[in-house]
């Protein structure tokens, strides 16, 4: 037979093995569950305070709204006439006082339609030519970069006046008296869409 000492570690390793098997079988699921619910909790309590200061924020937010809307920053960007006849007139005055501040020369100015139903805001063009020298030029394409209402220059043609060429062999004060550039370009304007009555 064993010892009467042996029997008592022995029996005292199996009563500790006893224990943490139970307290892995039993006590460990639990402390998983309850780190997973503490997770949880404090999970649930950021996204509280996030909600919370949002819904403090609200009236302030709600009142910047009606703000934008009542004062509409993207009406800067459209011509003022709501009708495309009329904004094409608008936009036909507004290019002929820019190339006369610009000192270039205008040759002709022509409305033309620009049509397309599923566009977000309607647009009205012209189709411009003017003579004028490369500083003109410039200073009327930077003009129109930044000018408002929102203007967009497309379909840009410059070329060398064909009237200089035939000039060459008149006196040299009658060459300086025509321009250098013969240029064209599409000129773009937006309305608001009108509501149908």
């Amino acid at each position: 037979m064993m010892p009467q000492r042996l029997r008592q570690l022995l029996a005292v390793a199996i009563l500790v093995v006893v224990v943490f098997l139970l307290l892995g079988l039993v006590v460990g699921p639990l402390l998983a569950q309850f780190r997973s619910g503490q997770e949880q909790i404090d999970d649930l309590e950021q996204r509280l305070a996030v909600y919370q200061r949002l819904i403090a924020e609200l009236p302030a937010q709600e009142q910047r709204l009606a703000e934008l809307k009542r004062d509409n920053p993207v009406s800067r960007l459209l011509l003022a006439e709501s009708r495309p006849a009329l904004a094409g007139a608008e936009l036909q005055q507004q290019i002929t006082r820019l190339i006369g501040e610009m000192g270039a020369q205008l040759v002709s100015v022509q409305i033309v339609t620009t049509a397309d139903g599923e566009a977000p805001v309607a647009s009205v063009g012209l189709k411009v030519h003017l003579r004028g020298e490369t500083e003109q030029l410039v200073r009327l394409l930077y003009a129109l970069a930044w000018h408002e209402p929102l203007l967009l220059v497309e379909n840009l043609v410059v070329l060398s006046n064909p009237r200089v060429d035939m000039q060459r062999f008149r006196r040299a004060e009658d060459i300086k008296a025509v321009p250098s550039l013969d240029v064209t370009f599409d000129l773009k304007g937006f309305i608001a869409k009108t509501e149908a009555p």
